[in-house]
């Protein structure tokens, strides 16, 4: 049985360990070495300070894309005008099959 379950085993911390730690590092390294600005995350630095990312927030102005995040409200939430909650008037109405009043339907 140890001879049958040891190839397996191994199979499984070798396909482990090149897809789950090799090729992201390979990948992660690549992509800093090809695109480092981006791979940094498109920091925007200030007076040597990191304050934000340029990814964060950005607007579209092509119909093609979502739209983007809006950096004030331009119309209020609610233009509907506010009236009190009124819930709706119920009453129990018997319904099981050995109750004398039949249920509505």
């Amino acid at each position: 049985m140890l001879r049958e379950i040891r190839p397996a085993i191994l199979v499984l911390v070798l396909l482990t360990a090149i897809t789950g730690f090799a090729y992201p590092l390979a990948m992660t390294a690549i992509a800093g070495v090809i695109f480092p600005k981006q791979a940094q995350g498109s920091l925007i630095e200030q007076d040597g300070k990191v304050v934000g990312s340029a990814l964060i927030g950005q607007e579209f102005k092509e119909e093609k894309y979502f739209h983007g995040r809006r950096r004030r409200r331009s119309r209020p939430i609610r233009t509907i005008p506010r009236r009190p909650f009124r819930p709706p008037i119920t009453r129990r109405i018997p319904a099981a099959p050995i109750s004398a009043r039949p249920a509505r339907r």
